[in-house]
């Protein structure tokens, strides 16, 4: 391609977004219409029974560890809508939706808490699978999520061209399961499930309402004045939320930075240490690393290295990298491998099969 026809193409390019852009900026709603479509979506009369779905199907999801079953009911539930009337209402002081979406949402919760509750009761299910336990440890990671969800779900909602958006920002930002869970939590008597997962919503809640109010404010919707004290008043919510979720991101960084070490140095010794790693596990303590790692290995290699001097060097290594002191623990599994060769003469071959007689009349 010519620099003449990349430049054709570029401009052609710029020319289109720019008709693209003037046609999207007169699809705008404006303000008393979106309000009045804020209300009439929060008081809508299948809210609760959609919730009522949504919140049976994640807790069926979230049992029976089912990723896809769990997509599936962050597609129907409901609760992104009172949540975006909550921010709408923050900018524009409309009393009437921030009492009926408050109202709304405060039900919303003690709903999906109580039915996954009772579900988990009935069914009598106990053990936590990787789906509950993934929703049990919140970090940055979840409250960047979070912004990027408030941020297209507020664009949503004041842009008639890409509301198609919405059931794509619910799957993304997973209101309902950590509700889910912490019903599930109450059920089996696990509180610290139930600790997590809310910490994990209001992590969604508190970055969906604060980025959707500021995207409204961005749309020419209320004032930046008026609407000061309560962005401020979220930035504060939002601070005090940051402060366990950035332990929990920096313990989630230095344990996939010890599994990746561990993991490179075994590679290293493969030819003399006939071993598989299987769990690694990292607690942050006092200023120090603990790190639990479970190890198979074979007997034989197990006689023939030192394992104090292995670990030594392993420890001294971690310690190096990671900048801080880190106690080792291994725990070894020796293990026994049998080999059964095929013998070629017990095989029957295709061609000679032991077919049975028929004798002759």
């Amino acid at each position: 391609m010519s620099w003449f026809n990349l430049r054709s193409f570029i401009q052609r390019e710029w020319t289109l977004f720019h008709q693209m852009r003037a046609e999207v900026e007169e699809e705008k709603i404006s303000e008393d219409k979106l309000s009045q479509i804020l209300i009439d979506q929060v008081l809508a009369r299948n809210f609760s029974i959609l919730l009522i779905l949504a919140t049976a199907i994640a807790t069926f999801g979230l049992i029976s560890n089912s990723a896809a079953t769990i997509i599936g009911a962050m597609i129907i539930a409901p609760l992104m809508i009172p949540i975006i009337g909550i921010a709408y209402a923050l900018v524009t002081f409309n009393t009437r939706l921030i009492n009926y979406s408050c109202i709304r949402l405060i039900f919303g919760i003690f709903l999906t808490v109580g039915i996954a509750f009772l579900t988990t009761e009935i069914i009598g299910y106990q053990l936590s699978g990787s789906e509950i336990l993934a929703r049990t440890k919140p970090t940055l990671l979840d409250l960047g999520v979070a912004i990027a969800a408030g941020t297209a779900g507020g664009f949503a909602k004041v842009r008639r061209s890409v509301s198609d958006a919405i059931p794509g920002v619910a799957i993304s930002v997973a209101l309902v399961p950590p509700l889910c869970v912490v019903g599930i939590g109450f059920a089996v008597h696990d509180f610290s499930l139930s600790t997590g997962s809310f910490v994990l919503f209001l992590t969604n809640l508190v970055g969906i309402i604060l980025t959707a109010a500021i995207v409204f404010l961005c749309e020419s919707y209320g004032s930046w004045k008026k609407a000061m004290a309560s962005l401020l008043g979220l930035i504060v919510s939002l601070i005090m939320i940051t402060l366990p979720l950035n332990f929990s991101f920096r313990e989630m960084i230095i344990e996939n930075q010890i599994r990746h070490q561990l993991a490179k140095r075994h590679r290293q010794h493969k030819d003399r240490e006939e071993s598989i790693i299987t769990k690694v596990d990292v607690q942050l303590q006092e200023g120090k690393i603990i790190v639990v790692a479970d190890v198979i290995i074979t007997p034989d290699r197990l006689d023939e290295i030192d394992p104090e001097e292995n670990l030594k060097l392993t420890q001294q290594t971690l310690s190096d990298i990671m900048g801080q002191p880190v106690e080792l623990r291994v725990r070894v599994f020796p293990i026994k491998i049998l080999n059964f060769e095929a013998d070629s003469s017990d095989i029957p071959s295709p061609h000679n099969k032991n077919i049975p007689k028929v004798p002759n009349d």
